[in-house]
């Protein structure tokens, strides 16, 4: 019985990650919800005989006045619906998104943004001297 709510929980929280964060996209770095660290609980309710009846699903944004509640509710039922046709009800409750910070990421998230941290250029800042002109580059 647990192997098999291993089985669900792993394959819901596939599921999850195909959700791409929206945030992740603008910064040209495609992260699913999961590796973002924005899915914190997954509960996996039975029938009487045992077999998955639902989930419940608690979720966070990167931000408390983030926009994306509801595509990441849209978009983790589409694709629950397409990998577990069978699987019945998903609840979703959104919890604190002042508790996120980068620590929540999956290694596998945390080791992507600091990739993508080494690729970005760091803009270099014009030095001035006094009278208001460039410095020449030393």
């Amino acid at each position: 019985m647990e192997a098999e709510r291993h089985d669900v929980v792993t394959q819901v929280l596939e599921a999850c990650n195909a959700v791409q964060d929206p945030c992740s996209l603008g910064v040209g770095q495609p992260m699913g919800i999961v590796d973002m660290g924005l899915v914190t609980s997954v509960d996996v309710r039975r029938t009487a005989d045992g077999r998955p009846a639902g989930v419940e699903l608690k979720l966070i944004t990167t931000a408390p006045m983030c926009m994306y509640s509801p595509y990441f509710e849209q978009s983790v039922r589409r694709e629950l619906a397409g990998r577990m046709p069978g699987l019945g009800h998903v609840d979703i409750t959104w919890g604190d998104s002042t508790e996120w910070d980068e620590s929540r990421m999956t290694p596998a998230g945390r080791e992507r943004l600091v990739a993508n941290r080494k690729s970005v250029p760091v803009p270099v800042d014009i030095v001035r001297t006094r009278s208001g002109r460039p410095a020449a580059a030393r």
